[in-house]
């Protein structure tokens, strides 16, 4: 008997729930974290900014991936990786040198993240139809933006919730609540990993390479086909300048 497939609607918004909530955890959260312990803006600044880059650089190792397991295998790893990594960040805050901690376990945080994103897609496009990924691509961004709403929002109300609420002396109040809002974030995150193992598909069905070398060539051909796109330069400052005046 064929194993009846899993609905989309039961892993698809979860996944980019998953995709969001680390993102704007180190980009936006992480910030006011570190102002409220007095880091100062300079070191907030050049750390947070530094860490943000796996995202940016994610398609230099995404054709590697295709070489190992499955994309689900990645995502549920990932998942699993972010939640003890923000636990650990918890845990490192009452250190001494807590800033050098939190800033290192946050970069693995990132590099987990980044590549969530690409193993996450990667399920997505393989395992459903072009009509369904029509039809779910408004799940993808409502449910990120309602990772973006909870860690903006929802946490950082929390974390000075806790803070007020707290009997002691403020520099106490703020370790309490950043290290409650740290350790939320790691158990979404693992049950989501946890949730994902029986939810989520393989995603084993697209293409997948054999070496280093055969990944290297899906790289340039991936660069390739994109530069030499018509109209390219349109595309590019499109891209660019999007939300140029939100930024």
């Amino acid at each position: 008997m064929n194993k009846k497939p899993i609905s989309p609607v039961c892993w698809v918004p979860t996944v980019y729930f998953a995709m969001g909530l680390p993102f704007v955890a180190l980009s936006m959260v992480s910030v006011l974290m570190f102002s409220d312990m007095e880091v100062s803006n300079a070191q907030i600044a050049f750390w947070t900014s530094l860490i943000m880059l796996p995202w940016t650089l994610k398609p230099l190792w995404s054709p590697f991936l295709e070489m190992f397991k499955t994309k689900k295998y990645f995502v549920v790893a990932t998942e699993i990786i972010t939640g003890l990594a923000f636990a650990l960040v918890a845990l490192s805050l009452p250190l001494p040198d807590f800033f050098r901690y939190a800033i290192a376990l946050m970069g693995i945080i990132a590099l987990s993240g980044a590549t969530h994103d690409i193993a996450g897609d990667g399920v997505y496009l393989t395992e459903l139809t072009a009509t369904q990924q029509a039809k779910y691509i408004g799940w993808q961004g409502a449910f990120y933006n309602v990772a973006k709403i909870i860690g903006t929002g929802l946490l950082v109300y929390l974390a000075g919730f806790l803070k007020d609420e707290y009997e002691g002396p403020a520099e106490d109040a703020v370790l309490y609540s950043w290290t409650v809002i740290m350790i939320i974030l790691g158990v979404v995150m693992f049950a989501l990993g946890i949730y994902h193992t029986r939810m989520l598909p393989s995603g084993k069905h697209a293409h997948s390479v054999t070496s280093f070398s055969q990944s290297m060539a899906e790289l340039w051909n991936v660069i390739r086909n994109f530069f030499t796109k018509k109209h390219i330069v349109y595309y590019i400052c499109f891209i660019i300048l999007y939300r140029f005046a939100e930024g």
